[in-house]
């Protein structure tokens, strides 16, 4: 079912993507194992830790802060909230903020899960912006150029005020 207002292409250029797909690929050793897999219309497996970490978030968590299951309107309140990309793998019910490297200094709770060096997450190709055609990922908030990741002030906020919602729905 398509909601009026969900994103079906990512705005940017194919010049851009291709900085994105090689900042994001450049996360591996041999990057060209990146390119491959996304030309090939799969998810990517990148490293974490060493570009970028990740945040990953529960859909509780992200729903109870966003007031919404709609597509569109997580993507808009996300994106205003925290200024960076984020995955959505509908199939695990998670949600993967992209962060700077390096662990948090704030306390994460049980709804969120730092991932940092010695992990890997599968990332979808850059123009997966579609939640109908990505059950393995897709961008909710995609990367709009190299080196974009969430504020982790506002990430903070988020998981703070998404636990908060969460824990006083249990009352």
């Amino acid at each position: 079912m398509r909601v009026s207002g969900t994103p079906l292409s990512n705005p940017l250029t194919e010049t851009e993507q291709e900085a994105v797909r090689d900042w994001l690929a450049g996360s591996l050793n041999r990057p060209q194992a990146a390119r491959d897999q996304w030309r090939n219309g799969g998810i990517a497996t990148l490293a974490l830790g060493r570009r970028f970490s990740a945040i990953r978030l529960t859909e509780p968590l992200v729903y109870a802060v966003t007031a919404s299951t709609l597509p569109a309107t997580v993507t808009r309140v996300l994106a205003s909230a925290l200024h960076g990309p984020v995955i959505h793998v509908p199939q695990v019910r998670r949600f993967y903020a992209l962060t700077p490297p390096g662990e948090p200094t704030w306390g994460l709770g049980p709804h969120a899960e730092y991932l940092g060096y010695d992990t890997y997450l599968g990332v979808p190709p850059v123009e997966l912006v579609d939640p109908d055609n990505g059950l393995d990922g897709y961008w909710a908030v995609p990367v709009t150029r190299p080196g974009d990741l969430c504020d982790p002030i506002r990430l903070a906020a988020l998981v703070t005020s998404g636990s908060l919602e969460l824990r006083g729905s249990e009352s």
